[in-house]
């Protein structure tokens, strides 16, 4: 059986103990070059903000705090592990509550369920236009953050809208008065988020009103009790109008034979004039009679 000869793993010479040497040391200046230059990307990316349209940025220095300035659009320099930008849109938006998928916009949370002054239930979808105040983003950025949508916008138009619709009762909700109350959401959401949150309300919309099945069935019935008392006013116009021209025919007739009565009263020969219209030949007849 042949000896086994283990290999030999370490160079015996002095040029092959160099070689080794010189790759290890290439392998070790590799990651050092590589280590520095992720250190020198992730630092100078720091320094460097860009704010594109639309958007507006704001600083947070780690000294002072969230610095009261608002950068614009374009490249801004940071001070690296002193300053960080955070970006804001700060374009108008659409926030909605609905079950329903929404192609547009940003869905908040289902429809808002609420009380009327009467009691009655109803679910109310809408929708709120809105977004920060550029020239004091920074009030904002301190007072609430980025996330202001869900930790403002979001319980402020539910309460809003609860409080509102607990003044009407659900007749003046189905009928005249949603105009009004979609006004008077606008109005109040305004006062409050623009003078305390630092966002503007472009525009609330109520986009649709759901009633209970109760009201809604009564609803139905009131309609159909509607539709019953126009159709009975329809024939009963027309009974009307036939009865006023049987009235006005009689009239007219009455007026006619007065008419003639009076004629034949202020000239009797008339009458011989109208028998002969009518008798023709046998007149002369008539008239030799009458003078007889």
């Amino acid at each position: 059986m042949p000896d086994f000869q283990a290999p030999d793993f370490f160079p015996s010479s002095q040029s092959q103990k160099q070689d080794l040497n010189s790759f290890l040391n290439k392998l070790k200046n590799f990651w050092v070059y590589f280590i520095i230059i992720i250190l020198a990307v992730s630092i100078f990316s720091g320094t460097i903000v860009k704010v594109d349209a639309g958007e507006r940025a704001v600083v947070f220095n780690i000294f002072g705090g969230v610095e009261k300035r608002v950068l614009g659009e374009g490249i801004h320099l940071m001070l690296p592990f002193i300053q960080r930008a955070t970006i804001y849109d700060i374009k108008q938006a659409s926030y909605t509550f609905t079950s329903e998928d929404q192609k547009q916009g940003q869905v908040l949370g289902e429809e808002i369920h609420t009380l009327t002054s009467d009691g009655q239930k109803i679910d109310i979808e809408l929708t709120v236009r809105a977004r920060p105040q550029p020239e004091v983003l920074w009030e904002l950025h301190k007072s609430i953050g980025p996330a202001y949508v869900t930790k403002i916008i979001y319980p402020k138009a539910k309460s809003t809208v609860r409080e509102i619709l607990c003044s009407y009762p659900v007749e003046d909700v189905y009928s005249i008065k949603r105009q009004e109350i979609q006004n008077r959401i606008q109005e109040h959401l305004q006062n409050d988020l623009e003078k305390n949150y630092f966002i503007d309300i472009e525009e609330v919309l109520i986009r649709n009103v759901r009633f209970s099945k109760e009201f809604q069935d009564a609803i139905d019935r009131k309609q159909q009790a509607f539709q019953e008392y126009l159709k009975m006013e329809y024939v009963l116009a027309g009974e009307k109008s036939k009865r006023d021209a049987k009235i006005l025919q009689a009239e007219g007739e009455a007026k006619a034979i007065s008419l003639r009565v009076n004629a034949l009263r202020a000239n009797p020969d008339f009458v011989k004039y109208r028998r002969a219209q009518v008798y023709g030949k046998r007149a002369k007849l008539i008239f030799s009679n009458d003078l007889e």
